[in-house]
Formats: C-alpha cells, sequence, structure tokens
C-alpha cells in the first residue's frame, strides 16, 4: 500500500471514530441531563403536593380550634335560639335589611359590628363579628360561616347573598357550601369535610372551595355547623412558583373532572374550572399513580410529564410538573461541555501514534527501495570499468 493511500485510508477511519465518540458523548449527556430533568420535576411534584396539603392541614386544624371556641358555642347557641322563637323567612328579611340594605359600609359590608337595632341577634353579632373579621383578614380567609341544623345561615363575615339563606331549601342549596355543611352534619364527630373547588354563585361564581365542622354542646349534640371559604389565590401562588421552572417549565393541579384547580402559564386567560387536561399524565395520577415520561400535553406539545395525587376531602386532584422537551434538548446542548478541543488533540494523538508504531516504517521502507536501486547501479559501473570481469 502507498504511504498516500494508507494515511488517507488512516486519517478517514480515525475521523469517522472521532465523529462516533462525539454522538455516542452527546447522546450520553443528552441521556443524563434528561435523567437530570426528570429527577427535579418530580422533586417539584413533591414540593408543589406538600406545600398544598399543608395549606389544607392548617385550615382545618384552624377550623378545629374554632370550633371548639367557647364564644363561637355561646354565640351558636344563642343563633339557635333566636331562630327557634322567630319565623325563619322573617327573621332572614330582617338581619339582611340591618346588615346589608341598611348597612352604612356599602361596599365594604364587612366592617359593620353592630346594627344598633336592640335586636338579640344584633348583641350576639357584636359579640363576635370583630374577632371574626379579624381572623379572617389576618389568616387570609375569604369568609367565615355560622349555620343552624337545619340549614339557616346565621352569619357570615362578608354578608354576600348565601347570608341569611337556607342551604336545606333556598337558592344555594345545591351550592359548594350548602354540601359542606350537609357533609359535615352528617360526619361522625369531630370529622372535618373539605370541598372541591367549584364555582360559587354569592361569590360572582369565582372558584370557591369551603371546609367545614360540626359545632357540638357538652352532650355532643350537634348544634349546627361552622365553615370557613378558602381563598383560591393562596393555592394559585403556590402551583405559580417560577423558580427554576425555566421557559416552558410550569406546575398545575387537576380535579377529577379533567378541568384545571390552577392557572396555566400560558394562557392570558384564567384556567381554573376552564381548561380541560386530559392527558396520560393527569388520567394515571387520578388513579393513584405516579410517575415521570414523555407525553402530549394538553397545548399538543410534547413534554416532560411527572406526576402524583393529591387527596382533598373525598376528591382527588392530580399535581403535574412538566418541561417542553425540545427546552430540555436545547438546555443539554448549551450546557453540554465543549468536545471539539478534547476530540481534535485526541484525533491528532492518534495520527502521531499510528505514525510512530506503523507510519514510519511504511515511509522508511517506501525510502529504503530507492537507495538498494541505487546502490546496485553504482556497483555494476564500478566492475564495468576495472575489467575485471574479463
Amino acid at each position: 500500500m502507498s504511504p498516500r493511500k494508507f494515511w488517507l485510508r488512516s486519517g478517514l477511519a480515525l475521523a469517522l471514530a472521532m465523529a462516533g465518540v462525539a454522538w455516542g458523548l452527546s447522546h450520553w449527556y443528552l441521556s443524563s441531563y434528561t435523567r437530570e430533568v426528570g429527577d427535579r420535576l418530580e422533586l417539584l411534584v413533591e414540593l408543589r403536593k406538600g406545600a398544598v396539603a399543608e395549606y389544607f392541614s392548617t385550615a382545618q386544624a384552624e377550623l378545629q380550634f374554632w370550633s371548639t371556641n367557647p364564644d363561637i358555642l355561646a354565640a351558636q347557641a344563642g343563633f339557635n335560639a333566636v331562630w327557634a322563637g322567630a319565623e325563619p323567612a322573617l327573621l332572614s328579611g330582617q338581619i339582611r335589611d340591618s346588615y346589608v340594605e341598611k348597612n352604612p359600609y356599602q361596599g365594604s359590608l364587612f366592617q359593620l359590628d353592630d346594627a344598633q337595632d336592640g335586636s338579640m341577634y344584633s348583641a350576639l353579632h357584636s359579640q363576635i363579628h370583630p374577632l371574626a373579621k379579624l381572623f379572617v383578614s389576618e389568616r387570609g380567609y375569604y369568609d367565615v360561616f355560622l349555620i343552624g341544623s337545619d340549614g339557616d345561615v346565621f352569619y357570615t363575615v362578608e354578608k354576600e347573598s348565601d347570608f341569611g339563606s337556607n342551604l336545606s331549601t333556598g337558592q344555594w342549596r345545591d351550592s359548594g357550601l350548602a354540601r359542606a355543611y350537609k357533609r359535615a352534619l352528617q360526619s361522625r364527630a369531630g370529622a372535618v369535610y373539605i370541598s372541591d373547588m367549584q364555582p360559587y354563585g354569592p361569590s360572582d361564581n369565582a372558584p370557591a372551595m369551603f371546609i367545614a365542622r360540626a359545632l357540638r354542646d357538652a352532650s355532643g349534640e350537634a348544634m349546627g355547623v361552622i365553615a370557613f371559604q378558602l381563598p383560591t389565590a393562596k393555592i394559585l401562588e403556590i402551583m405559580a412558583y417560577m423558580e427554576g421552572m425555566g421557559e416552558t417549565g410550569e406546575t398545575y393541579l387537576v380535579g377529577q373532572d379533567k378541568l384545571m384547580r390552577s392557572n396555566s402559564r400560558f394562557s392570558e386567560q384564567v384556567s381554573v374550572l376552564t381548561q380541560t387536561v386530559d392527558t396520560l399524565a393527569v388520567t394515571r395520577a387520578l388513579e393513584g399513580e405516579s410517575g415521570v415520561g414523555f407525553i402530549t400535553d394538553y397545548r399538543g406539545m410534547e413534554v416532560m410529564s411527572a406526576y402524583t395525587s393529591l387527596a382533598v376531602g373525598r376528591s382527588v386532584w392530580a399535581v403535574v410538573a412538566e418541561f417542553d422537551r425540545q427546552e430540555i434538548i436545547d438546555s443539554a446542548a448549551a450546557e453540554r461541555p465543549s468536545l471539539s478541543g478534547a476530540l481534535a488533540f485526541i484525533y491528532g494523538l492518534s495520527l502521531w501514534s499510528l505514525w510512530y508504531w506503523r507510519g514510519r516504517r511504511l515511509d522508511g521502507a517506501a525510502g529504503g527501495d530507492t537507495d538498494i536501486a541505487d546502490i546496485e547501479l553504482d556497483v555494476g559501473d564500478f566492475g564495468d570499468s576495472s575489467g575485471m570481469g574479463a
């Protein structure tokens, strides 16, 4: 083989080998980075799940505290006595007239502590309202309710259209608050009921959740129900935290109806209870599974999705964290260490090694043939001129 062919073939073979090494290293780094992103998504899912669960756990603990508060129990007993001695529909009209229609704080009805109408109701209201409105303000709840065993809404902080209504027979009998009241009243002593998120009419159809517990007297008899209206803003804040989420990462919640319980990062409109998410990750999470993998998301994009489930009262929510696959690929390429310098050095070293162990022998052999021919020619010429051949 001529030296030129040898070096051409050797150089090409080494170049192909280096290309294969580069491809293998790039593929290995992408796989390694993808696993790292998957681990991060699983961690994000658990962190979001933990934060939301802790929020509900705190609300439950505070509800249990207030349901045993002596002032609340005394007020509930007083309200029961007031309703027992009156026509409920008439009394409802009277308290709404005093605390809604004639309220001097229109636009902020909660500011009125005492309507000063001389009624027993106002005496009870003035005792608990300052404390209740302070609790709502300081702890971030939307509203607090005291409800009678027959469904009469004795008291609320906000005085919306549910104030004075009846949750068994009235306009809001099919609302989330009505379900929470009925479940809590029917539950065993000490049990807490949390409703799923759904639009609530008295609050301008905004998404709302309720947590409720029965109020019981010293003998254990149910006196009614205390309920909190939970603000969804806190849940949205937890799920909208974007630190470490890159350009396409997001975390969100989905209910059993396949509707979002938080907002989409990619929508300028409210996604809560409007955006349907019927993906493999959500389906598996709602079935109680946890995992991570590539799927097509609700936007039609290929994403890496980590998912798990969260029990919310008697409902189940899917907790999902996702990154677009293209961002993972782009990020892996951008963060991958440069291989060109190292591969060029290895390529050069390989060529040198090849020359050292084989190439110089080939070059030497080619050079050696020429020298021998020249020597033979010189010897022949020398013999002829001496005349020794004769």
